[in-house]
């Protein structure tokens, strides 16, 4: 009986320190889940710095230009948060765009056109403009809307100084638009806005430098002159190489007096180069070598007429056959050139005795001989009669004496 009472006692504790646990359990679960709610009522505000502007970032793998989302801006009061993790290095785009495509001037449909267009510029080149302006006529009358046609003729009539039909032809390919004419529409646009270009208008535009002359020491005999001109051109000036001209004239000092007198090319020789090539001017200047060589003398040529020495050059700088620039060197060589030199003038007592104003290498001769400081007299007729049976020429009114009829009629 004891025994039955002791276990249901054991039992009822139990049952109670059990019930003591859960209820510790639950008080405990019901702190904690106060709590959290608690916190959540909180509001925590991040704040984050924005760039000004967004960056680009490329993807490494798909290679996708990605712009990442922009948060708002904090408020003041906040705290700054900082990421545990290092944020990723913002890779700006480094992929330049693609050049503008240039306009393509399309091809000439017709066959027999593109092969006339072809001549007609080969002859323009080689300034036959006739035969050019015939072979476009003639690739006209084919294709009477080619813009190749068409603006070849705008160049041959502007090369011969006809504008009106120039600006006609130029005209007509602007008209075509970009779709038939291509690049064609803005060469033309170009023509007509800016006008004609006229030879004299490259005065101070396109000029000459100052030569530089060398002597070559090392010639035993005869002389050997070399002579770099540079041509200038101002910045963005368009020069068309072929028409340019470039005259050099030499000048030699001649004998003990010194005497200035062209040089003469039929035993001289000069030879010309361009040091920079290809004639753009992208820099400004281009050069230009002239190499005069004056072969040795002769010694009785030279001992009649004096040695022969280089002196100097005049250079000319034509544009399309126009003078636009000329220099001298050296530049007393203009003076010399457009001023003669003076007749001398002496006075009657400065004359020598016995000067003979008609011969000043001769003596004066006595005046009493016969024949001299007198006049002939022409009216006279010396010759010798003819012979009686030399019947007359009628043709003549004076018989030919015989010894006069062999000599040739003039």
């Amino acid at each position: 009986m004891a025994l039955a009472v002791s276990s249901t006692l054991i039992f009822r504790i139990a049952c109670w320190l059990m019930a003591v646990m859960a209820f510790g359990q639950i008080m405990i679960s019901g702190v904690a889940i106060a709590m959290r709610m608690e916190n959540a009522r909180t509001v925590k505000v991040v704040e984050k710095l924005v760039p000004s502007q967004p960056h680009v970032v490329i993807h490494p793998q798909t290679d996708v230009a990605v712009i990442p989302s922009v948060t708002a801006m904090p408020s003041d009061s906040a705290p700054i948060i900082k990421p545990t993790q290092p944020l990723p290095e913002v890779v700006p785009m480094t992929h330049p765009l693609p050049p503008p495509r240039p306009l393509a001037t399309p091809e000439t449909a017709d066959p027999v056109a593109e092969r006339l267009v072809k001549e007609a510029k080969a002859a323009r080149v080689s300034e036959d403009m006739m035969t050019a302006i015939t072979k476009l006529d003639q690739a006209l009358q084919t294709s009477p809307h080619d813009a190749h046609a068409l603006y070849e003729l705008g160049l041959c009539h502007e090369a011969m100084g006809i504008y009106d039909k120039a600006r006609h032809y130029y005209h007509q390919v602007y008209q075509l638009g970009t779709t038939a004419a291509g690049g064609l529409y803005l060469k033309a646009a170009e023509k007509l806005k800016e006008g004609f270009e006229q030879p004299l208008d490259k005065i101070h535009r396109v000029v000459l430098g100052r030569p530089r002359v060398f002597k070559d020491p090392n010639r035993e005999k005869g002389e050997k002159v070399i002579i770099t001109i540079p041509i200038q051109a101002a910045p963005g000036e368009q020069v068309e190489g072929r028409d340019l001209e470039v005259i050099v004239k030499f000048f030699d000092e001649v004998g003990a007096r010194k005497e200035i007198t062209p040089a003469d090319t039929s035993h001289s020789k000069v030879a010309s180069k361009w040091m920079t090539e290809p004639l753009d001017w992208a820099t400004g200047e281009e050069l230009l070598q002239i190499t005069y060589t004056l072969p040795p003398q002769d010694q009785q040529q030279e001992h009649l007429f004096g040695a022969k020495h280089y002196y100097g050059q005049v250079v000319e700088l034509s544009y399309k056959a126009e003078l636009i620039d000329a220099q001298a060197w050296p530049r007393i060589l203009a003076h010399k050139l457009n001023k003669p030199d003076a007749s001398p003038v002496f006075l009657d007592r400065e004359m020598p005795p016995g000067y003979n104003p008609d011969n000043p290498l001769l003596p004066n001769a006595p005046l009493d001989q016969p024949g001299i400081g007198s006049r002939p007299d022409y009216s006279k007729n010396d010759l010798a009669p003819p012979p009686p049976d030399l019947p007359a020429d009628e043709a003549s009114l004076l018989p030919v004496p015989p010894n006069y009829q062999n000599l040739p009629q003039h």
